[in-house]
């Protein structure tokens, strides 16, 4: 008898799990994201130069490069 019919011959049968789809926000996510709108030329060229550098992350990369420009403001004293 096939495995996913396991449960007539008395088998405990366990539903695969579904993948979440990375598309959509983490719902066990404890800070709410934000939308922000890049031109898609843009984020392809960036995305394929944090690929070639070994980087796996254009969000990582973004949240640096943000954080320091506002530490440069503040440090700036503006």
């Amino acid at each position: 008898m096939p495995k996913r019919f396991g449960y007539l011959a008395g088998q405990s049968v366990r539903k695969p799990r579904k993948k979440r789809d990375l598309s959509k926000p983490d719902p066990d996510s404890m800070e709410p994201l934000e939308i922000v709108y890049v031109r898609k030329e843009v984020l392809r060229a960036v995305w394929r130069e944090v690929k070639h550098d070994g980087g796996e992350s254009v969000s990582e990369l973004v949240e640096e490069l943000l954080s320091g420009w506002l530490q440069d403001r503040k440090a700036g004293g503006d």
